[in-house]
């Protein structure tokens, strides 16, 4: 599309949803659950993974049935509603561009200093975002090849980790295992559901991947088992090395721990390994996906075409990547508190699944034909459970981050850029009118590749 090359296979995708999903959530909310499910743990970090799985299967009959660029954008624009789709994103570029990238690229700069005290945090994370807008510049076959690496050593970090932790364990530490009580229990699950979500995004990489309609369905079957398996052996690590009371009390249990039985050099490598390339590849991953619905935006005409210009060598979006650095720069200078971006950037991310989620349920009726040709589909109630599930997740998680906000300003400048997208598509839209252009006719389009 435009210049975009399938240039994507199985690993490659997998990959980048791996590296999507395990990101900075496994180190912050690992501490927080174990506060309140004690030794049940791992059992909370195997119960967290089915709502999210379920929610994503109609994603995954979506990428399967009509591969396309801009997944997040397209399937609802075509579906359920152009302005509905449009605003989605609106929110979503606030919540990855001025929230997001900036979050992992600070968080990030504080695991490196931890190892190099003095280290200005600010210039670290811009330099961090400026590699990832370089390497993305060049092109998504070299994006994908350093996200595979950093991918491995990252699988090998938090596995290192595991083996040290699980080499002491006792099982002594796990005794009253549902002391904490099944209400407590519950409520972990549902926080650490959060560490799961991310592989969504590689539904936007539709249009360059090889054979998407088993290798989207595919890359899910094969993420979510691994990242399961990962997190579950860092559970019991976590708990059953050492009395969970301890290790609870500290600001970075995992850090803790691997200080613990891990010696000098593997806490290095721990620390670089793990907790920091959990969140360099998700920045990686949002370069590589954060393009994608906006330059199907701009094929219906809802930005200026000027914008989706498609670099002739690299076959690049070059200025909408040179808009994120911008943009993502602008963040990390901003001084705004690292909890205002975590918040608002799980807001977009979150909210973004709603038209998805109802576009999948209309995609049977919508699209009869692609829908029982696809290789990869939901049947009957089963897609209504999935979707219904999806819903239950937002609507959790949009009212803690609500909640989290605490400050009437805060919620406000969220609720004004809503505001301000709904104003700038129906603006955008009385102009294409007064041009004859009627942006209804998104409705009708069928430009699936």
């Amino acid at each position: 599309m435009n210049g975009l090359k399938r240039v994507l296979g199985l690993p490659a995708v997998t990959f980048i949803a791996v590296g999507f999903t395990i990101g900075g959530g496994v180190f912050v909310f690992t501490g927080i659950v174990l506060k309140m499910v004690g030794p049940a743990l791992p059992l909370a970090y195997l119960l967290a993974v089915i709502p999210v799985f379920l929610s994503m299967l109609p994603l995954a009959m979506l990428g399967s049935a009509i591969p396309s660029v801009g997944g997040n954008y397209k399937y609802p624009s075509r579906m359920v509603s152009p302005g509905i789709a449009f605003v989605g994103i609106w929110i979503y570029v606030l919540a990855t561009f001025f929230g997001q990238i900036p979050l992992y690229s600070i968080s990030c700069a504080r695991y490196i200093s931890t190892l190099y005290p003095g280290l200005s945090l600010k210039m670290c994370a811009i330099a961090l975002v400026t590699l990832f807008y370089i390497i993305n510049l060049i092109g998504i076959k070299p994006a994908a090849t350093v996200q595979a690496i950093m991918v491995i050593v990252l699988l090998s970090a938090l596995l290192f980790f595991s083996l040290g932790g699980i080499a002491r364990f006792d099982a002594a530490n796990l005794d009253n295992f549902f002391e904490k009580g099944f209400g407590n229990l519950l409520v972990g699950v549902a926080l650490l559901t959060f560490t799961y979500l991310g592989s969504n995004g590689i539904i936007e990489l539709g249009g360059e991947i090889q054979n998407p309609g088993t290798t989207i369905p595919g890359a899910y079957f094969i993420t979510f088992p691994i990242v399961t398996a990962v997190y579950f052996c860092m559970a019991i690590a976590t708990a059953g090395s050492m009395p969970w009371q301890k290790t609870a009390q500290e600001a970075e249990p995992l850090i803790f721990l691997s200080r613990s039985f891990l010696g000098n050099a593997g806490v290095m490598f721990f620390i670089l390994g793990g907790a920091v390339l959990a969140l360099t590849t998700t920045l990686n991953a949002l370069f590589i996906v954060g393009t994608k619905s906006l330059l199907i935006i701009i094929q219906d005409q809802l930005l200026p075409s000027w914008l989706g210009s498609i670099h002739t060598t690299f076959g690049t979006p070059h200025i909408l990547l040179t808009m994120i650095w911008l943009l993502s720069i602008m963040g990390i200078v901003s001084d705004l508190s690292i909890e205002t971006f975590a918040s608002y950037s799980a807001l977009g991310g979150i909210i973004i699944f709603l038209p998805i989620l109802i576009a999948a349920l209309k995609f049977p009726r919508l699209y009869p034909e692609k829908y029982h040709t696809a290789a990869f589909r939901l049947n009957g109630v089963w897609l209504h459970i999935c979707v219904i599930v999806g819903f239950v997740l937002i609507l959790f998680f949009c009212l803690v981050i609500l909640i989290d906000l605490k400050t009437i300003f805060k919620i406000g400048l969220f609720v004004v850029f809503v505001i301000s997208g709904v104003i700038y598509y129906l603006l955008r839209k009385r102009y294409l009118e007064a041009q004859g252009i009627h942006l209804e006719a998104i409705l009708q389009k069928e430009d699936w590749e």
